[in-house]
């Protein structure tokens, strides 16, 4: 086939209405939906709304607005990369219960934005004053509260500098807070029926201490630890509880710590609870951009075993050196939580909670249970009603805007129960960062190659991804079957490998790209592969239809040109398009027959076959 391709003088733009390989596929999308208990998250039996509209926004300016649709779902598609803002509403004679500052801002970067919904609760359908839910409780075994014990007991004292010890013994500051240092919203610090509150509190410990260490202030993902923690599934995910030493662990191992704002990084187990999975599938939140974190350990303040002034300095000195302290209680029965939901409840935020009132009691392993919050400073002011500040996960109240309550200061640091121990643990964490903040690679699409094929036979697949800071990248294939390849490092930005499946089956298969610097990315989308368990002999394709198109055009302009082959095995066919000036164009692999297109802009005026 021949093309005239005939050049003018003046500019052309590039025109192509066709769907390319190369075209954006960033998306933000989400539910509109009626929060029939509002709690502020979308559960399965709460019903979507229709006819709402929603606002796309972007630098202050709207940028595209779009309705509901039956079922109360939205997207926006084909955007570029960058910083959103979405909006909704309002829907008459309703109030907005999520999200919970009122809109969601996303940084757009190398993952689609999902989970972005809009709850409304019918002015007829408020609840009468008071709490409308109870909250959940971590219900440890024997055997992780003896680990957990062992845990604290094992991490090394929390070092006050002599500064900070001279300053506590001559003119300590009589109040003292590092609230103004967190980046947060209230009603979202909300960890819902999922029982994570060790991860809200520990990762407020974290923001705190990036605040003091880097001079400025950002949310960090809770959903980032909550979908990757333990595979996100199971007895032993994120919703069944933890300690401080789970967090530091999880994120030793991770090296980076995952913004707020990141698409999909935003919180969305609120409806989930222990046993079942996380909402996000890890391998959907963007690790793009991420804060690189070098070291992470925990260290535990003295309080146990010591007269309540010295505990009371030892946590006052932690926390005026810029560090939240992770603050873990149990309480032995159900009337005592019963007790502490209540003041939660319903009572201001002025009231102080006495925690060691159920000291000497019983613990019960079927209705005690452990909570986890953020210390963040004190006021004793009044020498009578001393008291610690503390920030809960638990959402907001009519009484409580700002999540917070305060606990006596002036307690038994050494309460305990029989048949648990110690009822009270205070911690903080100690974070190094990496001083060049390298970023991860972007986490890879999914692989590309055969979606079919046989036991026995070697099969190629390829992987692609970028390095925000233009690092060399080698990647790691997850063959869905134990085992894993590794290819060179390169600066390349795809990498390739081949594999042999040894049984038939159906594999997924998953990639992750690292950089030099030794940062990950998170997995890719698995990719469906079947084997079959004998093979027959393969035959090439037929020769293809001649490329059907246009025959003469403007240089500069995109045209798009489509063929089709048969496979005798009915294999999948990728297609190469020669475009005579030395460019090809390949396509993803299809299904036998079905037709393939590809587009090109020749960029000066000639005859092409």
């Amino acid at each position: 086939m021949q093309i005239l391709i005939i050049s003018f003088s003046f500019a052309s733009p590039s025109y192509d209405l066709s769907p390319s390989a190369d075209d954006a596929l960033l998306s933000l999308g989400g539910t509109a939906y009626l929060d029939g208990d509002g709690d502020g998250f979308f559960s399965a039996n709460e019903s979507g709304l229709a006819n709402v509209t929603v606002r796309l926004m972007q630098g202050g300016l709207l940028q595209a607005t779009v309705l509901t649709d039956q079922s109360g779902h939205y997207i926006f598609s084909n955007l570029s990369p960058g910083v959103y803002r979405l909006e909704a509403g309002p829907v008459a004679e309703s109030s907005r219960t999520a999200p919970g500052r009122g809109y969601y801002e996303v940084n757009l970067t190398d993952r689609p934005g999902s989970g972005l919904d809009f709850g409304f609760l019918p002015h007829s359908l408020l609840p009468a004053a008071g709490p409308i839910r109870k909250h959940p409780l971590m219900r440890p075994a024997p055997e992780e509260v003896a680990l957990w014990a062992s845990q604290y007991s094992a991490s090394p004292k929390a070092v006050i500098a002599p500064e900070t010890a001279a300053m506590l013994s001559a003119a300590p500051p009589a109040s003292f807070s590092l609230l103004d240092r967190l980046k947060y919203i209230a009603s979202a610090r909300d960890q819902g029926a999922c029982g994570n509150c060790w991860a809200w509190a520990g990762t407020g410990v974290m923001e705190i201490d990036y605040a003091r260490q880097m001079k400025q202030s950002d949310r960090f993902s809770v959903q980032f630890l909550d979908s990757n923690y333990n595979g996100g599934c199971g007895s032993n995910a994120a919703c069944c509880g933890g300690w401080l030493d789970n967090l530091a662990g999880f994120y030793q191992v991770k090296k980076m710590i995952v913004p707020w704002s990141n698409a999909n990084a935003h919180y969305q187990d609120g409806s989930r609870s222990c046993g079942g999975c996380s909402a996000v599938p890890a391998y959907r939140i963007s690790a793009s951009p991420n804060y690189r974190v070098s070291s992470i350990a925990t260290s535990r303040i003295a309080t146990q075993g010591l007269p309540s002034e010295q505990a009371i300095a030892n946590i006052k000195g932690v926390l005026l050196q810029g560090k939240a302290i992770w603050f873990g209680f149990f309480l032995p029965d159900a009337s005592s939580w019963s007790n502490f939901q209540d003041f939660w409840g319903g009572k201001p935020e002025a009231a102080i909670w006495q925690p060691d009132y159920a000291c000497g009691r019983t613990y019960s392993y079927q209705s005690g249970g452990g909570h986890a919050v953020l210390c963040l400073g004190y006021n004793d002011t009044d020498p009578k009603n001393r008291y610690w500040i503390m920030l809960n996960s638990w959402g907001d109240t009519p009484a409580r805007p700002a999540g917070l309550f305060r606990a006596a200061m002036d307690m038994n640091y050494n309460c305990s129960y029989t048949g648990l121990g110690y009822a009270f643990y205070w911690m903080t964490l100690d974070l190094s960062y990496d001083a060049s903040q390298n970023s991860a690679p972007q986490t890879p699409a999914p692989v590309q190659g055969l979606t079919q094929g046989y036991a026995g036979k070697i099969l190629s697949y390829t992987a692609t991804s970028k390095d925000p800071d233009g690092d060399q990248l080698f990647f790691t294939f997850d063959w869905g079957d134990g085992a894993t390849t590794k290819t060179l490092l390169s600066a390349s930005s795809t990498g390739a490998a081949n594999h042999i499946w040894k049984e038939k089956g159906t594999y997924k298969v998953k990639a992750m790209a690292t950089d030099s610097q030794g940062a990950s990315s998170g997995w890719s989308e698995p990719f469906g592969v079947s084997i079959s368990g004998s093979s027959t002999v393969n035959s090439p394709p037929k020769k293809p239809s001649p490329p059907a198109g246009i025959n003469s055009g403007l240089a500069g302009i995109s045209y798009t040109f489509t063929g089709y082959a048969v496979d005798p095995n009915r294999d999948p066919l990728s297609y190469t398009f020669e475009w005579g000036d030395g460019q090809t164009s390949k396509t993803d692999f299809m299904r036998s027959g079905l037709s393939a297109r590809a587009s090109h802009a020749w960029p000066l005026a000639g005859a092409y076959s």
